[in-house]
């Protein structure tokens, strides 16, 4: 599985934001975005998942499938997945209602066997032929990996939510609806050490179901509980330097300044 970037130009109204950025992400590689304020880092994220504001010009391509032209939601489906850096809360959906929904989009083929008592959850499950007990069970799992209580799966999507509980539960999405490519903007920001060691230990589960990562960020410090195989350094709407994770350790030292 592979996710190829290819000249990728960005703009909003008479202003350019990216300029011409190419990589390559395969299955199961964790790569670093680094850079600046106002490098173009987080403009990368949505323009990789169709954000209508922004003009696009480039190709996208997983696999040998151009998904350049879809709509968001049919990148979505298509195996794209985006966590976002400021989450927005929505009150009366609850977590566990949205995984659902969410899971039965991306996995719709085959409806369980499984007799469920509520016959409106009867009507509605059809997710790939797992049971519906079986889906709660697999959620609660993931959500004991990420030391997140149960309570917070009936609770209204952020509602509430302290930015660590935000980006906890943004993780949990990526580990239920398993995309084959996932992009983290700046997950790690304003989270605590012991929020930051979960996180991180999050997305090297999910690298290792084999979902390709990128992590926007400003920072090391996420890796020094996670191992980038790539790092880009995304300066001025350009990728100026490609490395391994030694090269993060060298932004942390010496700044962006020599780019």
């Amino acid at each position: 599985m592979l996710l190829t970037v290819s000249n990728l130009r960005v703009s909003i109204g008479d202003k350019t934001i990216l300029r011409g950025v190419s990589l390559k992400v395969r299955a199961g590689e964790i790569h670093a975005v680094m850079g600046p304020n106002g490098s173009g880092k987080s403009t990368l994220a949505y323009a990789l998942m169709a954000h209508p504001a922004y003009k696009i010009i480039g190709t996208i391509l997983i696999n040998k499938k151009d998904i350049s032209h879809l709509s968001t939601d049919k990148r979505a489906k298509a195996g794209l997945f985006l966590a976002f850096q400021s989450p927005i809360a929505v009150p009366g959906v609850s977590v566990m209602n949205l995984l659902r929904s969410a899971y039965q989009e991306l996995h719709p083929a085959g409806k369980t066997p499984e007799k469920i008592q509520n016959p409106l959850l009867a009507r509605r499950w059809t997710g790939g032929g797992m049971t519906l007990s079986n889906f709660s069970l697999m959620v609660k799992d993931n959500a004991k990996k990420l030391s997140i209580d149960e309570a917070f799966l009936s609770r209204g999507i952020h509602d509430g939510f302290s930015g660590g509980e935000k980006k906890k539960i943004e993780m949990l999405q990526a580990l239920v609806l398993a995309p084959r490519f996932a992009i983290f903007d700046e997950i790690d920001t304003g989270l605590d050490v012991d929020a930051l060691k979960v996180v991180a230990q999050g997305i090297g589960l999910l690298a290792s179901r084999g979902t390709g990562i990128i992590i926007i960020t400003h920072y090391q410090r996420i890796f020094k509980y996670l191992k980038p195989d790539v790092v880009h350094v995304l300066v001025r709407g350009k990728i100026v330097k490609t490395g391994k994770a030694q090269l993060a350790k060298e932004i942390e030292e010496h700044g962006y300044t020599n780019y």
